[in-house]
């Protein structure tokens, strides 16, 4: 819980959006919640997971508001082999536009008359066959986002690799986060 509070004070004194990323990070909350329902114990036990679920995803949180991707992959890069880097770039890109080709997808089938209330057969042929052109449809934009970026230069190296210099407003978070990571292994000991 500590951990959670000092997070938000780190978001409030860098001028975050604390409030929006208190909400975002509760959103992991519910699924804690839900898991430790299975489980035998008290409530305690409920808010402790609870905790732990809410307070790496407000740091992710944090990491993502204040952090461009390129520079989190670039990061990336010179810690994986640059293969698992490119394929997780690739792949962050990729869910975005796939969840807007989905979102088109629901507006056409809903527009076609694809969904009928009480016709499960109906349904689930329609929705089979439009995941199934999400498909082929992601696979030819694949294809075609390969041969762009072939074009523009593209030979086996995604990121920028440059130096990492740490700018003052970069101090603040750095240093809780090694305050709050020494803590724990200290605390576990």
């Amino acid at each position: 819980m500590v951990g959670y509070v000092v997070l938000i004070v780190v978001a409030i004194a860098s001028g975050l959006p604390w409030f929006r990323v208190v909400i975002l990070s509760c959103y992991s909350a519910v699924f804690a919640l839900l898991f430790s329902l299975s489980l035998h114990g008290g409530i305690w036990l409920r808010t402790l997971f609870v905790v732990k679920a809410i307070t790496p995803s407000c740091a992710m949180l944090m990491l993502i508001v204040t952090t461009p991707y390129p520079k989190m992959f670039s990061l990336l890069s010179s810690a994986l082999p640059e293969i698992l880097a490119a394929g997780l770039f690739m792949t962050y890109r990729t869910l975005f536009i796939l969840l807007d080709m989905m979102d088109n997808f629901i507006a056409a089938i809903r527009l076609r008359g694809g969904f009928a209330p009480g016709r499960f057969l109906k349904n689930s042929t329609n929705i089979a066959s439009g995941i199934a052109m999400l498909i082929v449809h992601a696979v030819e934009r694949s294809s075609r986002i390969y041969a762009v970026m072939v074009v523009r230069g593209y030979s086996g190296s995604m990121a920028e690799k440059s130096a990492i210099r740490f700018e003052r407003a970069d101090w603040l978070p750095l240093s809780t986060g090694i305050a709050m990571i020494s803590i724990v292994l200290f605390w576990n000991k």
